[in-house]
């Protein structure tokens, strides 16, 4: 891929070797260029609002001074909507991965991860607007990525439990808001992630924003 189709890249972290570590990396493959890297949130708001050409995707730090990535992540989305973001965090909490899906993320990834997750992750995202490992092994990829969310047999209730998947309740919660046992909530989380070919919740609530299964009217 030439440097004029290399898809342009912006970086956010408030780690100068990190910024400086994954710019190396990803221009070193030719696929990608870095134009902007920010020092945070707001460093990254105030580069995009000059920026010419702008990123198609930003690769974005949860944890970060003056403006963290929620903050981040919500400013962009009300200013920049097409603007794709890529969460990296040393966060393995799925209720921080939930959050940012849920305010508009097309994926997440771990600062754990190599440098082929990372591309792969910045091309699925370039190329389908999205990014799961969970996901793209999942039986229903194919339908997701054709736009038809596939319900399968799913049954009102495990669909009420799927949309409490997407919020940042606890198993117990949920139970209660459903008026059913902590087991039975369980059960449906089990039931669900068979019949989707998933094995975790985060997995569930992936599913449910980007297949549009769940709106977020319904959260």
């Amino acid at each position: 891929m030439t440097d004029q189709a290399a898809i342009p890249i912006a970086i956010a972290d408030d780690h100068a070797v990190v910024r400086d570590s994954i710019s190396n990396m990803l221009s070193g493959q030719g696929r990608f260029k870095v134009i902007i890297k920010a020092a945070n949130g707001k460093d990254l708001v105030a580069r995009l609002a000059t920026a010419n050409p702008m990123p198609e995707i930003c690769i974005l730090d949860i944890q970060m001074p003056e403006m963290n990535g929620y903050e981040t992540m919500e400013y962009i989305k009300e200013h920049w909507p097409n603007l794709k973001v890529l969460a990296l965090s040393m966060l393995e909490d799925e209720f921080a991965i939930i959050r940012m899906l849920k305010l508009g993320a097309s994926g997440y990834l771990s600062k754990a991860s190599d440098l082929d997750e990372l591309q792969k992750a910045l091309l699925f995202i370039h190329e389908r607007g999205y990014y799961s490992s969970e996901l793209i092994a999942s039986n229903y990829f194919r339908s997701i990525k054709h736009n038809k969310p596939v319900a399968g047999n799913i049954t009102d209730r495990q669909m009420e439990f799927l949309k409490y998947c997407c919020t940042e309740l606890s198993m117990k919660e949920i139970a209660d808001r459903m008026s059913i046992s902590t087991s039975t909530a369980l059960s449906y989380r089990n039931a669900l992630c068979d019949k989707l070919g998933l094995t975790t919740r985060q997995g569930l609530a992936i599913y449910a924003i980007k297949s549009g299964i769940v709106s977020f009217e319904d959260l």
